[in-house]
Parts: structure tokens; sequence; C-alpha cells
């Protein structure tokens, strides 16, 4: 049988069957009926009520707590200087235009006239500044905002400056040419609030920004309902629905019986085999490349057996990838990956040699590593139906060399138990933990689930630079390093598609991730409906739907 068949023979017979959508109990300690949390059925209010799937919440949502799943939530009612479309580009939003200087260090945006948070209040250009310059301050924030990781070597509160009423200067530490993406809706956690607001804990429960809906109630782990925005700053911006709820799941397949009894209208992300199941008669069922997005493998490099850049190249060399995307993903559900976040993107050097699997060569590196017989690992994540079938590949085909992978799968909500407590955090250069506490941060082997950025650059600064907050695998990397601030300070296709070759080659040469694959987002809606809009983060844009 082959790794792939396994894989799959293995999910759906050894317990990492798909998790079925828990219905929580009510503050009164009663459970709420699931049809009546979705409506129940598909007529009378549901022509008025826009319901939508979205995963599961990790933390509180709130601008400076969020991570993960509560950006579905915080995409409703928020609203960022830009937005990312479903093509990766950026669409004014509160920035009505920008500017930048020559060497890409100062850029100027214009405030749009008019803008209303959705309490009717005027939004201007001290809000903006707030927001940008909050995250720095550990007392205003009491020590927490998970955004403050996309500015490392690019911006401080010093240099967000008002100009005037209607226009915000940022004035960077280093030139980038994609900044205007770091104030867009992918920093999912900058949305814009209000001037002295708490951005943490709390906020939840009035959400007070400008985007285009604006809450109704808000049940955590459960259902978001929304109404209107009568504030928006779009005139033409006229809802067919009054309201929409957004009901949350662990796993998209658990709202697929939903959307086909018609409780449901919409799946913002599934699997392809779920998707493979519908009637395209009645549904519309699209897929969107998602970048870098979704499943990256770490192997930590400074703690552990992975420390020896040999064995992270042995267990790469394991993988069939153009298998699992053609037999797991059904040939829609991605591409097949190159273990560097460059790969998706046009600035990537497609000389770069594509990694294969090369059993004989990766029993060889484990030789030379001193681990001919291989080791035994603990590989931790969490629950959902994709990184579960992610998970058995890595152990199956580990399995080749002899590194036995015990998978220690965290089934609360989102991960918020165990793997996404974000203790320790930050991960920095020079402090090792010298412990696998089977967190997202301090796991010897894990895997972690990304959202889809139209450029490369917070994959880069997060999770691949020495400095990044959120860097599973460590790496401490002189190269890697350089050849990412290369990359981000390069300012034209050619400059950045040298640096990007840099970093695609340390990538392979380091291997601190495996990317087998990159996902493409696939939806799925009812045929009746349209407009809906979704990017590669998967964030909802229901302003047109109907």
């Amino acid at each position: 049988m082959s790794t792939i068949e396994q894989t799959s023979n293995e999910v759906s017979t050894k317990g990492l069957s798909r998790r079925h959508f828990i219905q929580a109990a009510a503050a009164t300690g009663v459970a709420i009926p699931l049809a009546q949390m979705v409506g129940g059925s598909s007529a009378g209010a549901a022509s008025t009520t826009l319901r939508l799937a979205s995963g599961k919440q990790e933390h509180v949502i709130a601008p400076w707590e969020t991570s993960g799943g509560s950006l579905f939530a915080l995409s409703m009612v928020g609203e960022w200087l830009t937005w990312q479309l479903p093509n990766g580009k950026l669409e004014p939003r509160i920035a009505e235009s920008w500017t930048s200087s020559a060497d890409a260090k100062q850029w100027v945006f214009k405030i749009r006239a008019g803008v209303k948070f959705n309490d009717g209040t005027a939004l201007t250009a001290d809000d903006v500044v707030y927001t940008y310059t909050s995250i720095f301050d550990k007392t205003i924030t009491k020590g927490i905002s998970r955004s403050k990781g996309n500015y490392d070597n690019i911006l401080d509160a010093k240099g967000v400056v008002k100009v005037d009423a209607n226009t915000v200067q940022f004035n960077l530490l280093q030139p980038n040419g994609n900044f205007p993406y770091f104030v867009s809706s992918a920093c999912y956690g900058m949305c814009i609030i209000k001037n002295k607001a708490f951005g943490g804990a709390g906020w939840e429960k009035t959400m007070i920004s400008a985007g285009p809906w604006k809450m109704v109630s808000h049940t955590p782990t459960e259902i978001t309902v929304y109404e209107k925005n009568p504030y928006y700053w779009d005139s033409k911006f006229s809802p067919a629905y009054n309201k929409v709820e957004l009901v949350q799941f662990v796993s998209a397949a658990t709202a697929v019986p939903l959307l086909k009894t018609g409780k449901l209208d919409y799946i913002g992300a599934m699997e392809a085999a779920d998707a493979l199941t519908l009637d395209k008669s009645k549904f519309t069922i699209n897929t969107l490349p998602a970048g870098a997005g979704f499943a990256h493998v770490h192997m930590r490099t400074n703690f552990g057996p992975f420390q020896d850049k040999r064995i992270r190249e042995a267990a790469a060399l394991t993988i069939d990838r153009p298998g699992y995307v053609s037999g797991i993903m059904k040939g829609i559900g991605g591409i097949v990956g190159n273990d560097s976040v460059m790969d998706p993107y046009n600035t990537a050097d497609k000389s770069v040699p594509q990694r294969k699997m090369d059993i004989a060569r990766a029993k060889e590196l484990m030789k030379e590593a001193g681990v001919p017989n291989g080791f035994k690992v603990d590989l931790s994540t969490w629950a959902r139906d994709d990184i579960n079938k992610y998970a058995k590949l890595i152990k199956t085909s580990f399995a080749k060399i002899g590194i036995k992978v015990n998978l220690f799968i965290d089934g609360s909500d989102g991960g918020s138990a165990v793997y996404y407590t974000y203790d320790p955090y930050p991960s920095k250069p020079g402090k090792v933990n010298q412990f696998d506490n089977h967190s997202w941060l301090a796991s010897n082997l894990g895997i972690v689930d990304w959202a889809g950025r139209g450029v490369p650059d917070q994959y880069l600064m997060r999770e691949w630079r020495s400095t990044g907050d959120w860097s599973g695998a460590m790496l401490d990397s002189r190269v890697m390093d350089a050849a990412i601030d290369e990359y981000l300070q390069a300012l034209t296709p050619a400059a950045k598609k040298k640096a990007s070759k840099k970093i695609q080659v340390a990538s392979l040469d380091e291997t601190p991730y495996i990317l087998a694959y990159t996902s493409n987002l696939i939806t799925a809606g009812r045929k009746s409906l349209t407009g809906m809009v979704v990017n590669g983060m998967g964030q909802y844009d229901a302003r047109t739907a109907k």
C-alpha cells in the first residue's frame, strides 16, 4: 500500500475522522439546538438572513488578541486602510489613496472623508494613528498585541505621524515597496479602532469599528450575528440581507449537510473531497490560490532531534508531494510545494529545482547525521480535517527512514487549549526553550495554519526571519536574514526575483519548514447566491451578496 493510500485509509479508520461541531451551552446551561442556531430551515427568515460557515476562534475576537479563526468574525465589523482582494491585489477602503517616496521609506495615506464608526462617530487621522501606535505601547495594551510582530524592523511608534485631519504618514525603518499590505486586512488585527479604545478582551462586547456590518450578538466559539452598519462610508452599500449569521465550525465537513439542506448559504473554506460531493446544478464551487497559506510543518532548529539540517532535509525527502496533491487533495486543493513561501508568487525564481521524494538519499543523510536508525518524536498540532490528513502523511512518510512520529493532536476548539496557547510567546533568537510542551512555539515538530497573503512579506518577517515572533522552527541564519531583508527592501520585480532565489535556495539548504503543498481556498455556496466574495485570507466580503 502506498503512503498516500495509507494516509487516506488511516485517517478514515483510526480515530482521526472529522470532529463534529459541538453545540455549546448557553449561559443558562441549556443546549442550543443547531437548527435553531442557523435558522432551522431555508424558508421564511432565510430570505433576509445570510448564513455563513466559518472556522473556530482560538482566542477572543478583539484586535489585540486576535489570531487564527477569530479573523473571520473580525473581518465583518472591521475596516482597514486597504483590503486584500481575491486576486491578491489591494482595494482602497478607509484610505482612498496612497503615495510613497522614491526610496519607499515614506508612505502617505489619504483618509477617506465622511468615514464613521458603527456607533455614528467620525473616524479621523487620530484614530488611525492610535491604531498603529498603541500596539507598540505595553502600558496601553497591557502587554498584549499579537499584531506588533507585523512591523519588526519595518515600523515603530515614532514613525506614525498625523499630517492633518485626513492624512497619515508612515516613516519606515527600512524601504518596503509592499507596505500598503502592512496596513491591509492581511494584518487582520489592525482594523481601525477608536482613539484611546482598549483593543483587548472586552472589545468584542461592542465591536466598534468602521466595517460594513455591525454586531448584534456574539456567542464565543458559536455564532456571531450582524446587521447592516447604517453609517458605512460607501453610499452604494445596500445589502440584500437584513442580517448575517457567522456560525463557527471546527470542521467544514460538518457544515456541508447544512449547506445541502438550506440551513447554510455558504462555506468559505473546505476540503476538495467534500466539495466534490456537492451537486453542481445546485451549488457553485470555486477555487482560489491562497499564496503560501495553510499548513506549514516546522522542525525546531535549536532544540530536539532536528537540529542537524541533514536530518531536516532527509525528512523532507520522504514525502510524495505530487501523490498527495492528486490523491488526497483531488488535484484541486492545491499545488505541489517546494518548502518555501516564495514559490506561489510571481517573484519566485522558477529555475530553483523542485524537491522530490528520494528515500535513498534521505537514508544517506540520516547515516551522515549519526542517526541511521531514526528516532522518536511527537508531532503537535490541532484537530481539523486537512491538518489531520497532513499529520498522517508526515507520520507515514517519516517512518520510511526510521523517524517514528507520535501524533499529539489538540482536539479543543481551534487548538486553544494546548497548541495555540501562545505559551511561550514570542519566539526570539538566542532564547532556547529547552522543552516540548506541544504548543506551537515550543514543539519539536508541528503543523501551523497560515492564512493566504497577497505578498510573502509577513511569512518572511514573522516565521522565517530570526527575529520572527511566530517562528516554530526558530531558525537563526544570517544567510536567510540577509536574503529576506534584500527581498523586503527590493523595489523592482527583477530585484525581488533575485532576492527570492536566495530565499528559495536558503530554504532548501536549511529546511526549517516543510511545505509539501500550498493550498487553494475552496468555497461553495447555493447556486442562487451571487455576489459573495472571499479573499485568500478567508475573509468574507458580503457587501454585494444577493
